[in-house]
C-alpha cells in the first residue's frame, strides 16, 4: 500500500514490540469519573485548581486496549484479539484530501464496533495503577512517573483528541530499525539465565560473543565521533581485554560522547530497558540458584564476565551527559526474582513433614520484587565488573541527581567496600563525583 486512505480501515503497529493496537468493545472498563482520577486540561471547561490539578473531566464510558501479535479469527466480535477490534480509522481535521498527505498531518482516531458506535481515542493523565505500591514504594524523592497518560477510547467525543502524524524520512526509518533489531539478543541472553535458574539448560558459552558483538556495534554507533575499532573490531580480542582490565580503564577505553538523539530512540524504543535487563539477569540467577559471587563456579565464567563489562559500558554511554536519561534511570524499577522460604512454625510443622512423620525442608517460593535500578547497581558495586563506574557516570551530572542517589547508607555500603576490597580507583572516582558537582565542589556531600 503507498497511502493511506482517510475513514478506511487499517491497522496500527507498534514499532518496537511488533504488536498491534486492539481495542475491547466487548465490555467497557466503567466512567472516567469512577475509573480514573483524571487530571485532563485539555477538555473545553476544565480550570486550574489551587492543588495545581484541574476538574475532573466526564467523557462518558471507557473501552481498554492492548498491544497483540496478531488476531484471532475465533474471537468473537468486538472482544479483544478480534479481527474488528483491531481495526481503525483516521480521520482528517481539515478535509483537504482523501488520502494522508506526505508531511505532517492533524488527525483523529477512531474505531467502529460491530453495531455502529463510534469510539474516539481518548489519552487521559491519570495517577498509574501498574504495581502495587506496597512492592514499589515511591522513590523518596518523588517520581515523574506516578502520574502517566493512559490510552483508551472513550464514547464521548472531544474536538481536542488531535494526534499529529509525522512521517519518517528514509534515514530515520533506518535508524529505527537498527536500534529495534538490537532488542531481541539482548532479551535472549536475560531470559536464558532466567530459564536455567528455573531449570533449564546453562547459558550457553556461544550466547557471548554474539552479545559482545552486538555491544561493540552499538557503542561504534552510539559516539558522536566514532574512533577506529578496538584490535581491528575483533570480538575475541575485545573478551579478552575486558578479561584482564579493570573496570575504570576499560571504561576509559569506550568512553565519549554520544549521539543524543540516539541516546533518546534507545530510551523510547526501550532499548536502555532491554540492556538493563540483560545487565541484571546474572543476579536474578545467583538469587534464585543461592550461589556466591556472580558466575561463579560456571562454565565460560571469563566470557560471561567479559558479557557484563561489555553491558555496563553500554549503560554507561546511554545515559553519558543526558540529565533526562540519567533521571529515567534512577527512578525506573527493575524486576527481580527470589526464592523466599516459608517461616516455620508449630503450626506448619505437621504441613511439611513427610508419610514417615520426619520434618522435610519447606519448599521456597518464588517471588518477584521491584527495585530501584540504582539500588541494584549499588548492590553489584561488589563485582569488579562495571556496576561502580556506571553508578559514578550518574553522579557527574547534577546536583537533583547527586540528591537521588546520595545518602548515608550509599556512603557507608562503599566505605565497607573500600575497608574489604582496598582504595581501587573506582571507589576514588566515585567518592570524587559525589564531592565535587559540575566542577565545583559539594560541601553537604564533602561533609556526610
Amino acid at each position: 500500500c503507498t497511502e493511506v486512505r482517510f475513514n478506511s480501515p487499517l491497522r496500527l503497529k507498534h514499532v518496537p514490540s511488533g504488536k498491534f493496537l486492539a481495542v475491547d468493545s466487548s465490555k467497557s472498563v466503567g466512567s472516567t469519573e469512577k475509573q480514573f482520577d483524571v487530571q485532563d486540561n485539555r477538555n473545553e471547561g476544565s480550570a486550574e485548581v489551587g492543588n495545581g490539578g484541574v476538574e475532573e473531566a466526564n467523557r462518558g464510558v471507557l473501552y481498554d486496549v492492548a498491544l497483540l501479535f496478531d488476531s484471532d479469527s475465533s474471537k468473537d466480535e468486538g472482544k479483544l484479539g478480534s479481527i474488528s477490534s483491531m481495526l481503525f480509522y483516521l480521520m482528517p481535521i481539515d478535509l483537504t484530501s482523501e488520502t494522508l498527505q506526505h508531511g505532517a498531518a492533524a488527525v483523529r482516531l477512531e474505531h467502529r464496533t460491530a453495531d455502529g458506535q463510534t469510539l474516539y481515542f481518548y489519552a487521559p493523565h491519570v495517577l498509574k495503577p501498574g504495581i502495587n505500591h506496597t512492592e514499589r514504594p515511591a522513590p523518596p524523592w518523588g517520581s515523574s512517573k506516578e502520574r502517566g497518560f493512559k490510552m483508551c477510547f472513550s464514547s464521548e467525543f472531544s474536538s481536542l483528541d488531535v494526534l499529529r502524524v509525522q512521517p519518517l524520512s528514509d534515514k530515520d526509518s533506518e535508524q529505527l530499525s537498527y536500534f529495534i533489531s538490537k532488542i531481541p539478543l539482548f532479551k535472549l541472553y536475560a531470559y536464558r539465565w532466567h530459564a536455567s535458574a528455573l531449570g533449564g539448560n546453562p547459558v550457553p558459552g556461544d550466547l557471548t560473543e554474539p552479545v559482545v558483538s552486538q555491544c561493540m556495534d552499538l557503542l561504534h554507533m552510539l559516539k558522536k565521533s566514532p574512533p577506529p575499532a578496538r584490535h581491528g573490531g575483533s570480538v575475541t580480542e575485545n573478551m579478552r581485554e575486558a578479561q584482564m582490565t579493570g573496570p575504570e580503564p576499560f571504561a576509559q577505553f569506550h568512553a565519549g560522547a554520544a549521539n543524543p538523539i540516539f541516546q533518546k530512540m534507545c530510551l523510547e524504543l526501550k532499548l536502555l530497558d532491554s540492556v538493563f535487563d540483560a545487565t541484571v539477569a546474572p543476579y536474578n540467577y545467583n538469587n534464585l540458584v543461592g550461589k556466591g559471587k556472580v558466575f561463579q563456579g560456571l562454565s565460560h565464567a571469563e566470557n560471561f564476565k567479559s558479557v557484563q563489562m561489555f553491558l555496563y559500558v553500554v549503560v554507561q554511554c546511554l545515559v553519558r551527559d543526558n540529565l533526562a536519561i540519567q533521571k529515567y534511570v534512577t527512578d525506573k524499577y527493575s524486576r527481580v526474582w527470589i526464592l523466599e522460604k516459608p517461616k516455620v512454625t508449630p503450626a506448619t510443622i505437621e504441613d511439611i513433614s513427610d508419610s514417615d512423620g520426619e520434618e522435610t525442608e519447606p519448599k521456597a517460593k518464588l517471588i518477584k520484587k521491584y527495585v530501584l535500578c540504582k539500588d541494584l547497581i549499588i548492590e553489584h558495586g561488589t563485582d569488579s565488573l562495571g556496576a561502580t563506574v556506571t553508578l559514578g557516570q550518574l553522579l557527574k551530572s547534577s546536583e537533583a541527581i547527586i540528591q537521588r542517589l546520595v545518602d548515608n547508607d550509599l556512603m557507608l555500603r562503599f566505605k565497607h567496600l573500600v575497608s574489604s576490597i582496598g582504595p581501587e580507583l573506582r571507589f576514588i572516582n566515585l567518592f570524587n563525583a559525589i564531592c565535587f558537582i559540575e566542577g565545583r565542589p559539594s560541601r553537604p556531600s564533602q561533609e556526610m
